[in-house]
């Protein structure tokens, strides 16, 4: 877990100026692309410009994306896992998610996740907000998807949260996974730009959808399938709770 330490500097470098949900505002449905320029505009009166997908190269999307409901009320935290680092050039690493996803089997249409945060807080623009993603196996409609470029799960998470719960020949279908879980040397742990970054996304989209709650991957895909998932980490989870608390959100509902 995240120590105290880090938990109350985030807390205290909140300022009175950042958006609240008092503040939000409204767009026609039908004037998406307004919206998605609207919400860069309000990034960028909080201090963050948003690195939309051009200026990542990303690749163009296969197919024809799901257009969303426009119904967002919940925001959902990712990992990228362990093969990310802070280390790594954020833009690399943005442009390894999105060719990740779409390699999948069976692969994702683009990029799954809407936002992705690097360790420097820089924010990216992954699928465009207008289409709904593909971060939550079996539930996706009114999520909004935001990933951290890095690897926030500790040795053994992915045992107690996934195997763990398997019968004892699933288990050893799955060995492979289980020894690298409990050897896993290193992590990343969250910087303060990427928390505080993170917020500032959050609280923008308020600003625009009916947003009602936020949690990580792993509270979502277990209302969504029953079935256990270490993502976002417990660190990741520490971001989560402040989040919901600072930000006056609710936990996912079943």
């Amino acid at each position: 877990m995240a120590s105290d330490y880090n938990i109350s500097h985030w807390t205290k470098t909140r300022t009175s100026s950042e958006s609240s949900r008092t503040s939000a505002i409204s767009i026609a449905v039908n004037n998406r692309g307004a919206t998605r320029q609207a919400i860069i505009t309000a990034l960028a009166r909080s201090g963050y410009s948003l690195i939309e997908r051009s200026s990542w190269h990303a690749i163009p999307p296969r197919g024809v994306l799901r257009e969303s409901h426009w119904d967002y009320h919940d925001i959902v935290l990712h990992h990228a896992g362990r093969s990310y680092s802070c280390g790594a050039p954020s833009i690399q690493e943005m442009q390894r998610v999105q060719a990740e996803d779409m390699g999948r089997s069976p692969p994702f249409n683009d990029a799954g996740y809407h936002y992705a945060i690097s360790c420097q807080g820089e924010i990216y623009e992954a699928r465009d907000i207008r289409f709904t993603g593909e971060h939550v196996a079996g539930d996706n409609t009114g999520k909004i998807g935001i990933v951290f470029l890095a690897n926030l799960v500790q040795a053994g998470e992915a045992y107690q949260q996934e195997y763990g719960r398997l019968s004892f020949i699933d288990k050893l279908r799955n060995i492979g996974g289980i020894v690298t879980d409990r050897t896993v040397l290193w992590h990343d742990e969250p910087t303060h730009a990427q928390v505080m970054a993170c917020r500032a996304l959050c609280s923008v989209l308020m600003e625009f959808f009916n947003v009602e709650r936020l949690g990580g991957h792993r509270e979502y895909q277990q209302i969504a399938t029953h079935k256990g998932r270490a993502c976002p980490g417990n660190l990741g989870m520490d971001i989560v709770k402040l989040l919901r608390s600072e930000l006056s959100l609710s936990a996912p509902r079943g």
